[in-house]
């Protein structure tokens, strides 16, 4: 009986924690489509270069992916 709860828990947290993942992942990549194209929504950002605002979009880029893909996976590290 103590498993069991124990168990079903668990797998209440992992789905918690994968919702989580996939829902920050969209956001990294709603960012980074945010600085690649700020000229295209009319947006001036006249404090980032654009060699770090490209940058940075990578990474962003890259991160999201990664949390996606740790999302839809549902493997915990």
């Amino acid at each position: 009986m103590e498993n069991e709860l124990r168990n079903r828990r668990n797998k209440g947290n992992v789905n918690i924690r994968s919702m989580l993942d996939f829902v920050m992942g969209i956001l990294y990549l709603g960012a980074a489509v945010f600085l690649f194209f700020a000229e295209f929504f009319g947006l001036t950002l006249d404090n980032f270069d654009i060699a770090y605002r490209y940058i940075f979009g990578g990474l962003c880029t890259i991160y999201g992916i990664w949390r996606i893909y740790r999302g839809l996976n549902k493997e915990q590290f």
